[in-house]
């Protein structure tokens, strides 16, 4: 009786060690296929300026983004932006106006993968969303669809990361609303801006 209770638990030990070793292969198998995929990736973090007619004028805009890559020259992106369009105080009381700007798109870069220095055009749409604050107030002005075209460079500083300058044309789609007396919808914007950006991968 005693030697066969030695082999159930040696049984069992030997049971455990094999669940063990499946879950580290799982894991391991798991990790091996997040940085396989991470190795496309691409995030960055950006700001300037935009210049929006119909009497908005220039503001400072910030934004981030995240990108894909498929194969050596085309990237599919993600992003998000923001600019303050107009801070006025009337009576002591300070309301502001802003456009935030929710979209997607790609870009393609010429060149070799391996220079450090690749241009790029870009195109892509999304959604502007036009709000107006201030004490006790928070207002929807309107939400335009909006279209745009650019290009940029990535000046690689390392293996990973870099300086990322770049210009877009963009379109906001017509509507009859307006913002503090300057129609935003129908519009047409430029916007500068240069950041970094980090690629994982080998």
């Amino acid at each position: 009786m005693q030697g066969l209770y030695l082999d159930i638990r040696e049984l069992s030990m030997i049971n455990r060690l094999v669940v063990l070793r499946g879950f580290a292969l799982l894991a391991g198998a798991s990790m091996f296929s997040t940085i396989t995929w991470a190795a496309g990736a691409e995030v960055s973090g950006f700001g300037g300026t935009i210049t929006i007619d119909s009497g908005v004028g220039t503001h400072p805009a910030y934004g981030a983004a995240a990108a894909f890559r498929l194969g050596d020259n085309v990237h599919l992106f993600g992003e998000f932006s923001s600019a303050k369009l107009l801070t006025e105080t009337i009576s002591g009381v300070t309301a502001s106006a802003k456009v935030m700007n929710y979209g997607g798109g790609a870009d393609y870069s010429f060149g070799s993968s391996k220079s450090k220095l690749r241009p790029y055009v870009t195109a892509g749409f999304g959604v502007g969303h036009f709000s107006a604050s201030g004490p006790g107030i928070s207002l929807t002005i309107n939400n335009a669809l909006y279209g745009e075209v650019g290009g940029g460079v990535r000046l690689y500083l390392g293996k990973h990361w870099g300086l990322k300058p770049e210009a877009r044309y963009q379109r906001y789609s017509s509507s009859q609303s307006s913002l503090l007396q300057a129609t935003i919808a129908g519009s047409n914007a430029v916007a500068y801006t240069g950041g970094l950006f980090f690629q994982f991968g080998d």
